[in-house]
């Protein structure tokens, strides 16, 4: 008789355990016109996401199930698997119901974790809502030529406050998670809008193998610091055509390398000054080289129009690990940004602009 009540005891457990290591996604889609239409459970690599499950939308719902894992940072992506998919959300297979809901704003809630993270990614739409005002503000100005120098700086301030705002929220998420796989997805999304002194603090919270994920390294290496020969990468021109920096550096000028964008305010407004010192110094042995990130090729071959850019240009719009592959080789933590390279491609300067490029170029080319 204790036998059988201990099997049945363990029998019990056993399956209770079982039952609580499974997720269930319970899917809620609000607009009818995705009645049928597929739903993919995808895992994120460096170059693609991977289809691992597909399901449909029946009567405005669907369900994934599956055995739980806190390491496993899924993604849901309603009516297309294609990378550039905007109905996608990402979202940690926890143990229990997980609650998604496709809406004007995809909302996931039901377990801790994914609900913490929902309200993260509340947080950051907010700041980037009031960053986006700052932008348009800022264009509207500039195009009704409104724009002095004295509102242009205090957008300028505006931003950067908002910025710092945003940048602390996700530090904070990224070091109350970094135990899981949301928290080092985060910290990999974002490494590179943080000083060297925090990236390193919050790297050494995590283990050697995402150390060495190809997009952390170059954070750790630092291997395109002041003293460094030139990180070579290959591009594409305006015309299409694929270009190299090496094409430019180390090849007996100096050059500067910008990086920027045309949805980037504070970059566009250093255009100017970048063609006054590229029509001084040309002559004297002086290039420039712009590395655009404009998600939008139309809308950066406008901006080079726009602005009368004259010298050479590359645009970087493949992604690797949620930013582009030149950002991550230059261990970008945001643009603008510089890199002054010498007239053997080595590199003497980082991050200069405004007065402090003026002198240095007066310097080096007198």
């Amino acid at each position: 008789m204790m036998r059988k009540l201990f099997f049945l005891l363990l029998t019990a457990t056993v399956l209770w355990s079982c039952q609580n290591a499974t997720f269930t996604i319970k899917g809620t889609v609000i607009d009818p016109d995705f009645e049928g239409a597929n739903v993919y459970l995808q895992e994120r690599t460096d170059d693609d996401f991977v289809t691992l499950e597909t399901t449909n939308v029946q009567n405005g719902t669907f369900t994934f199930t599956g055995m739980a894992d806190e390491n496993a940072l899924r993604l849901i992506s309603l009516g297309d698997a294609n990378v550039r998919n905007r109905n996608r959300t990402s979202l940690l297979l926890e143990r229990g119901t997980i609650n998604v809901t496709f809406d004007d704003v995809i909302m996931v809630s039901g377990t801790r974790i994914n609900t913490a993270f929902n309200e993260h990614q509340r947080k950051e739409r907010e700041l980037a809502r009031k960053t986006q005002v700052i932008i348009d503000r800022y264009f509207e100005m500039r195009d009704a030529g409104t724009l002095t120098d004295e509102l242009a700086a205090e957008i300028a301030a505006e931003r950067a406050q908002i910025e710092e705002k945003l940048q602390n929220v996700i530090i904070t998420f990224i070091r109350n998670n970094i135990e899981n796989a949301v928290g080092r997805f985060m910290l990999e999304r974002a490494i590179h809008k943080f000083q060297p002194k925090t990236q390193a603090e919050l790297l050494a919270l995590t283990d050697d193998a995402f150390r060495a994920k190809p997009t952390i390294a170059p954070f750790i290496n630092r291997n395109v610091a002041i003293g460094n020969r030139f990180v070579d990468f290959t591009l594409q021109d305006p015309k299409g055509n694929e270009i190299s920096l090496s094409d430019f550096a180390g090849r007996g000028n100096y050059v500067l390398v910008n990086f920027w964008a045309t949805w980037c305010a504070p970059c566009v407004q250093k255009i100017p000054h970048l063609a006054e010192l590229y029509a001084k110094y040309k002559s004297r042995g002086f290039e420039i080289v712009g590395v655009s990130f404009d998600n939008n090729h139309d809308s950066w071959i406008a901006g080079i129009e726009r602005l009368n850019i004259t010298w050479a240009q590359m645009w970087d719009a493949r992604e690797r690990g949620g930013f582009p592959l030149v950002w991550v080789l230059y261990a970008l933590r945001g643009i603008p940004h510089t890199v002054l390279l010498d007239r053997e491609g080595i590199i003497i300067a980082n991050s200069l602009e405004g007065e402090a490029l003026d002198r240095k170029l007066a310097e080096l080319m007198p």
